[in-house]
């Protein structure tokens, strides 16, 4: 369908993202994030250097470890992390970086999957 029969308001918009309203965006879902996550993976993340970030596709939770006892322990908390993550969004991202010097960050990627009940 052309662009030119529709109306303006239903175009997308021509301008950039607000950097103001992205933040805003972005301190919110980690705040509902980091709310609604057990008090020992609140724990775990109060340990870290974490936030949640809406650029790119889906979701993104980043988290910063400060050593390797965090690092291997934010490791066997990946599948709770992603557990809270695909309550907000059905494509999500977990990227860890290890303390400086350690190696290279990790990154995964989750999905929702839906199940048939037919």
């Amino acid at each position: 369908m052309s662009n030119f029969y529709q109306r303006p308001e239903d175009l997308p918009p021509q301008m950039p993202v607000d950097d103001t309203l992205q933040r805003q965006l972005d301190q919110a879902i980690t705040n509902h994030f980091y709310n609604s996550c057990d008090r020992l993976t609140q724990k775990l993340l109060s340990n870290c250097g974490w936030y949640v970030t809406t650029c790119g596709m889906g979701l993104t939770l980043v988290i910063i470890c400060p050593n390797r006892r965090q690092n291997w322990e934010v490791l066997k908390y990946l599948p709770s992390l992603s557990k809270y993550l695909k309550e907000l969004a059905p494509t999500t991202r977990i990227r860890i970086y290890p303390p400086a010097g350690e190696g290279t960050s990790l990154e995964m990627g989750f999905k929702l999957t839906r199940i048939s009940t037919q």
